[in-house]
Order: structure tokens, then sequence, then C-alpha cells
């Protein structure tokens, strides 16, 4: 076995939230050695989402978990001289500088690209602010539903007449898959040049770029796309069908004359398919809401499995809509070995996603688990720095460095705060919405 694609290359990883750490993760997956920082006075409030309000709550995320696997992780208070000292320290022997702070940040702490670059002439730096380093919304803080709202995707996402609606998950990977792609990119530029470079990544943009058949429909055709739910600009049926038991769907697409007659014949040919209005596509098409309602009324009768398999072998395209419990234990997923077992202090031993695609000759596997808070701060500034015990403990001493947060909300407020989402989660209830 070869090794990983990117052993030797060395990330320094001020990046907070999912974004950031999502395009991290990546590239600690293919074997990049990925130094995450975080500070005891503000941690990555990734580690919030999913937390509930314990002693060591903060290492309860599941997001924060999976999006930094493969990861070193210390804390370094870079409000602090000493601690921008220790960046800079290590930026001189790191190959990447990744961040995704408003611009604002990094520059007012002295660590722009202008500036590391004086350190280390080689080094690769991406920025991934909301808007990007540049033009008049470049200081605005962003998050994953701004940044989906301002890419246009809302417009096109939801149900004939309805509101628009946010996909929820696609503004984060998206930023972090490019953001993954173009510091590859650019090492494959230092390779054969030498010179590193500066990688400016607007969030918006990254989104944006999957909003292109619409936009370009209306580039060239001044025509704005509707919102079609689960349906398909040309194909019908096309859609997600009730099945039996409490909300279980399957997925159905028919795509030609010929896939129909297949259709009709595993369902039975029943009368209602030989009638005028579904004779053809355009038809079927203008009729899509009673055609919706027939097929519903086949699928109710049936396991969604049982639907797939039938349509399926009829040459018909179909898949079960599957929750996330199906997907941890579905037979395909699980003999593709897509999902890693994987022990980590406090949370244990749990399932989690794998790298998505199989090299033969450098297999990626999750090495290690997420860093608790300030894991590995002996050990990188030991290994790393050439620092002593000594030292060490004067940064902790001075909270430079730590393993706890400091002023961290376990106050009363934020307990009870959190104690009602969880009910909310764990009971159902809908009585706090403005919680």
């Amino acid at each position: 076995m070869s090794a990983l694609p990117l052993q030797g290359v060395r990330i320094i990883d001020a990046c907070i939230y999912w974004a950031g750490p999502m395009a991290t993760a990546l590239l600690a997956d293919l074997g990049a050695e990925v130094v995450k920082i975080e500070s005891i006075q503000r941690l990555d409030y990734l580690r919030l989402l999913g937390g509930w309000p314990t002693q060591d709550g903060y290492e309860w995320s599941a997001v924060f978990n999976g999006a930094n696997r493969n990861k070193y992780g210390i804390t370094l208070n870079l409000n602090h001289p000493r601690g921008r000292e220790i960046f800079r320290s290590l930026v001189e022997i790191g190959d990447i500088v990744t961040e995704n702070f408003s611009p604002r940040v990094m520059e007012n702490w002295g660590l722009s690209y202008e500036a590391l670059k004086e350190i280390n002439p080689r080094l690769i730096m991406l920025s991934m602010p909301g808007f990007g380093t540049t033009g008049p919304w470049r200081n605005y803080v962003t998050f994953g539903p701004n940044v989906e709202m301002i890419s246009g995707m809302p417009t096109i996402s939801g149900y004939p007449g309805g509101e628009p609606m946010m996909t929820g998950y696609m503004a984060d990977p998206a930023a972090g898959l490019m953001g993954a792609v173009a510091v590859m990119v650019a090492l494959q530029h230092r390779r054969r040049t030498g010179q590193g470079q500066h990688i400016d990544l607007s969030q918006m943009e990254a989104i944006t770029n999957f909003m292109g058949g619409a936009i370009m429909d209306y580039a060239m055709n001044r025509r704005l796309q509707p919102r079609r739910g689960n349906r398909h600009p040309s194909m019908s049926p096309h859609g997600v069908y009730p099945c039996q038991g409490d909300d279980e769907w399957v997925t159905i697409t028919v795509s030609s004359e010929e896939e129909w007659a297949r259709f009709c014949d595993a369902i039975g040919n029943p009368p209602w398919t030989k009638e005028p209005r579904f004779s053809d596509t355009l038809s079927r098409y203008e009729n899509h809401d009673d055609l919706d309602q027939l097929i519903g009324d086949w699928t109710r009768r049936h396991d969604k499995r049982e639907v797939m398999q039938i349509m399926q072998q009829a040459g018909v395209a179909s898949a079960p809509v599957l929750s996330y419990a199906e997907v941890l234990s579905d037979p395909h997923i699980e003999e593709r070995g897509f999902f890693e077992v994987v022990t980590r202090p406090v949370t244990g031993t749990h399932p989690y996603p794998g790298f998505p695609a199989k090299l033969s000759e450098t297999p990626v596997t999750i090495r290690r688990p997420a860093p608790t808070l300030g894991q590995d701060n002996e050990d990188v500034l030991t290994r790393l720095l050439g620092m002593t015990k000594e030292e060490i403990s004067q940064l902790a001493e001075e909270e430079i460095i730590g393993t706890k947060p400091q002023g961290w909300a376990y106050s009363m407020e934020a307990d009870e705060a959190i104690s009602r989402l969880k009910d909310i989660h764990t009971k159902g209830d809908d009585s706090k919405k403005d919680t």
C-alpha cells in the first residue's frame, strides 16, 4: 500500500463551524496533517450544535465530531500576542493555512496572507468568508441560511404555489468541497512552480455555482424556473409516493413512453392507465396531480422496498426514501464498508460516515477521532515547535492554551435554554417555537 496522497502536507487550520472544517476534513482524510486551532476563550461553535447541558457537553456535537476526524486539536488564544507568535511559528513549518472568518479578523490579528507569506513564501492560504475577501459585503458575517438565501437556491426549492424552502444543508458542504478542491489545485501548482498562493473562496459563490441551470435559463431565455417540489420539468410521473407504514415513501421516475408501458404492466394495468389524459408525456404532465393521487393509491398498499423491487424489475427507476437509521443498516452501504466504527474519548464508540471514494492503492480511513478540546496541545507544541514542558505549563497558566472552556456558558440561563431544546428534540414539543 502506498502513502496517502497528501501525506507530508501540513495544514494549520483556524476554521470554525462547518464549511471550513468540511474542507480540511477531506484533506485530512487524504493524509494531510491538519492541526486544528481553537481557543478556550472562544470554542469552535460547531461544538455547541447537538451538545446537551452536561459538564462536557461541548464534546457531544455529532457534526463537530464528524467534520473534524483525522485532525490534531490544539487551543491557542490568538487575541494574545504570544498566541499569535506561536501561530506564526506553526505557519513557518506548515504548507497551508485555512480560515473562514470574515476578512477583518485575520487582518486585525496581523495574520493576513500578505503578512504570513513573508514568513513562509511557499504558503498556500485558503480564506473562506461568506462573501469573499473583496466587494461591499466582504465583512458581513454569514451562516448557511443567509448564504443559501442569497444564492437564489430557495427560489426553486419548494412546492408549487408554496413559499421558498431552504435545503438546510447545502451551503456549508458545497463551500467545503470547493475549498478542498481549490487547495488540491494550489498544491499541484506549487509542486510545478514552487509558488504558493492565496485562495479567496466566497461561500455564497460556491453554492451559487450549483444554480447554473436556473441562472443560464434566465440569462438565455429570460425565464424564471418555478418551484416544482419533487417533480421534473419534463418527466411524468416523477415524484415521491406514500407507502405502507408511518411516514414511509418511495421515489418513482418514468422518463419515456417505453418506461410508461413497463410501469403500467408492473402495477397490473388498471383501467385509469388507458385514459386519454395519461396517453402521452405531455398529457401526463398536465394531469400530474391526478396521476400522483392514483399512483399513491397503489403504492400505499405496498412496502417501499417492495415497490422498488417491482419497479426496478420492470426497468423503471425507483428507490425507497431511507431514514438516517435505515442508512446506517442498509445492506448495500454496509457491504461497501462506508461507515467506520470509531472510538472517541468522552463520546464512546459509534459508526461514522467514511470517505466517499474507494482508492485502490491508497485506501482512505478514519485514523483518528475528532480531538477533544486541547487534546494535542503538548504533542503538537513539543513535536513541531520543540517546546519544553515548562514552557507549555506557562502557556496554560496564562490561559493561552488549555483543555477546559473559559467563560463557557454553563450558566443557569444556558442550561435552561439547552434543556428546553432537548425537550423539543426528544419529545417533539412544538409549543416552544421561539426557543
